[in-house]
């Protein structure tokens, strides 16, 4: 990527830095005019990105209308691409609201403000936007689905990808086979070989699906549900940004924190040799954990004594295996 936009450019600012300031900008919520007070207020951030002075919101909103479509989708491939890939992928569609003003002014100007239809794809273990696809039209589940698969697999390598009935289509099923992809997805029942196809798919690897719904839920509860700009590219770009922090948030979160999920079902001697390995590297004063995660440690430590206890409990008493299921730290 080129360090400024034209040759012409003033070179007051990089590129580099108008994308900076445009994912703080949506991580805090913030508008175009709110920006230029809140970045006065973190010199501490002007430092770290580069920022001799504040750039006026005009400045920004400039940026925003010149960055590229192009440069954003390489922008949410890098962040999605140092995530560990599991190539099970969901896809799904929501809705964001493209409003401006209150609804009393809206319905008082009898104005129809639609929404802008955007369709995710997402890795099922990470949560990591993987392709985006938006739209103002209303074009069915169908006819989106084929396209931005292919897009999604010049980057990422998909082998199952479930998703709902409105993407039921005999040539969206015969297409993803010939990709290589396992298509897991509901038939609309209108025969009773349709109920029985479904039957035959397995609810924990169709379910896998709602991965997809907790995104969609995480970018409206984190950075909006409603579109602040007014053109349609702008409004794409936004729903990129949205998609590129997100994934930025989430292998901070993936890399800062230990995750372990932990089954009582049939997983107790493999706890059992975790625990004890972690308990004689720590006793023995090796310091490869604790120098690699010092604030982390204890915690990792004491999760590993408690989901020992509870799979002592539930392997010496099968009547609470049911009830013990699985736990999440």
């Amino acid at each position: 990527m080129p360090a400024y936009s034209s040759k012409f450019s003033k070179k007051t600012y990089n590129q580099d830095q108008h994308i900076a300031t445009l994912c703080i900008k949506t991580k805090g919520r913030q508008k175009l005019r709110e920006m230029e007070e809140v970045l006065v207020n973190m010199p501490t951030v002007c430092e770290a990105i580069g920022l001799e002075q504040v750039p006026d919101f005009t400045t920004m909103c400039k940026a925003m209308k010149r960055l590229r479509n192009k440069v954003l989708i390489v922008l949410l491939y890098l962040s999605a691409c140092v995530l560990p890939a599991s190539s099970k992928a969901s896809i799904d569609s929501t809705g964001f609201d493209k409003r401006h003003s209150s609804r009393y002014y809206v319905k008082r100007c009898k104005m129809k403000l639609g929404s802008m239809k955007t369709t995710f794809i997402v890795d099922t273990d990470t949560l990591a936007i993987i392709a985006v696809h938006a739209t103002v039209t209303r074009k069915h589940d169908s006819k989106i689905i084929l396209p931005l698969v292919q897009k999604a697999l010049k980057s990422f390598r998909i082998t199952v990808l479930p998703a709902d009935k409105g993407y039921d289509d005999k040539l969206v099923r015969d297409e993803l086979r010939r990709l290589g992809i396992r298509p897991l997805i509901k038939h609309r029942e209108f025969k009773p070989i349709d109920k029985a196809n479904n039957k035959r798919m397995k609810s924990e690897d169709y379910h896998q699906r709602s991965m997809s719904e907790t995104v969609n839920s995480m970018l409206k509860r984190k950075y909006d549900d409603t579109l602040h700009t007014k053109s349609y590219w702008n409004q794409c770009k936004e729903i990129m940004l949205m998609a590129v922090v997100h994934n930025i948030e989430r292998k901070m979160s993936y890399f800062c924190f230990i995750c372990v999920r932990i089954s009582t079902k049939a997983k107790f001697f493999i706890l059992m040799s975790l625990s004890l390995s972690i308990f004689t590297a720590f006793f023995s004063n090796q310091p490869s954990l604790k120098t690699l995660f010092p604030g982390v440690f204890p915690y990792f430590l004491l999760t590993c004594l408690t989901n020992l206890i509870i799979s002592c409990i539930s392997f010496t008493c099968p009547s609470l295996k049911g009830r013990a299921g699985s736990y999440d730290t």
